[in-house]
This record gives C-alpha cells, sequence and structure tokens, in this order.
C-alpha cells in the first residue's frame, strides 16, 4: 500500500505520480483532487471489500467536493456493491469535510472518533460482507487517529501517518 497522501512505496523504482486506482484484490483509491504542499497529489478515499462481495467500506470520503464524491459511488456500483459503512481515520478537513455529504449520499453509517455514540474503539475488530478490519489506534497527527488492518493482506491503512 502506499502512505495516505499517495507516496509510491521506496521500492517502487519508479518516478511516477501516484494517481489512486486499483491498490490490492480488496482495496482501491480513489484519489481526491485537492492536491497541495500538504496532500501531495490529493487525499486517498479507499475502498474495500472482499472479492465477491456486495457490502464495502469506504474510508475518509475527503474534501467536500461533488464529483469526488459521486466518483466514489460510481466505483462502488461499477462492482455492483454498496457502501454499507463510512471510517475515518482523523477529523482533519481533507480528509473528513464530506463526512455528512457523503453519508446522506451513500446512506452508510460513519464511524470514526467523535462521530457520536458509536465511536470507534481501540482494537476492535469490524467485519463488513465478509472482509476483517482491525482498528489500530495511531494518535500522533491527531489525538484520535486511527489505522485500519486489512487482516487479509497484513496490509496497514494510514490517514497521515507516515
Amino acid at each position: 500500500m502506499t502512505s495516505d497522501h499517495g507516496t509510491p512505496p521506496a521500492d517502487s523504482g519508479s518516478e511516477s505520480v501516484w494517481g489512486g486506482g486499483v491498490v490490492t484484490e480488496r482495496a482501491t483509491c480513489v484519489l481526491a483532487p485537492n492536491p497541495g504542499a500538504m496532500t501531495l497529489e490529493g487525499t486517498n478515499t479507499w475502498i474495500l471489500m472482499e472479492p465477491g462481495a456486495t457490502d464495502c467500506i469506504v474510508v475518509d470520503p475527503g474534501p467536500l467536493d461533488e464529483q469526488h464524491l459521486q466518483r466514489v459511488l460510481d466505483v462502488v456500483a461499477g462492482r455492483g456493491a454498496r457502501v454499507a459503512l463510512t471510517l475515518l481515520t482523523h477529523g482533519h478537513p481533507d480528509h473528513a469535510e464530506s463526512i455528512l455529504r457523503f453519508a446522506g449520499l451513500s446512506g452508510a453509517p460513519v464511524r470514526g472518533i467523535g462521530t457520536g455514540h458509536d465511536d470507534l474503539g481501540g482494537y476492535e475488530r469490524l467485519t463488513v460482507g465478509g472482509l476483517d478490519l482491525a482498528v489500530v489506534p495511531t494518535p500522533g497527527h491527531t489525538s484520535g487517529s486511527f489505522s485500519f488492518l486489512l487482516v487479509a493482506e497484513n496490509a496497514l491503512l494510514t490517514g497521515d501517518t507516515i
């Protein structure tokens, strides 16, 4: 996987610019159109789903940009799936500004830290459509930052944690 803002792995041997896309059979990135000094090529919005499943998880829907949100939903629909859960790694606007709008568009519940009565807990396990995620507290960037371990691939998905 890559860092949250899309830096290619150090051993990639490539100077190519990160543009998102399919990363593994369970993880696809839709790059938000918010490039900058702090976001590099843009914020990564992750779509996670078990192969053959019809439910998926979206992590960090990103900034409030209608075209980006529609692209995320189009990728999900293109796989014959629906968003069953939306997760936040942390509450900064480049990751979470669109959360209310995305929840309205997708109809999916939202979990993160400080999102209400159903906050994420450290080391909690989440299962959606057969996909197994472990919640890993990674404070530092913010006191309530979380990463998500994609158990089947032993891959850690982070938000602004490098």
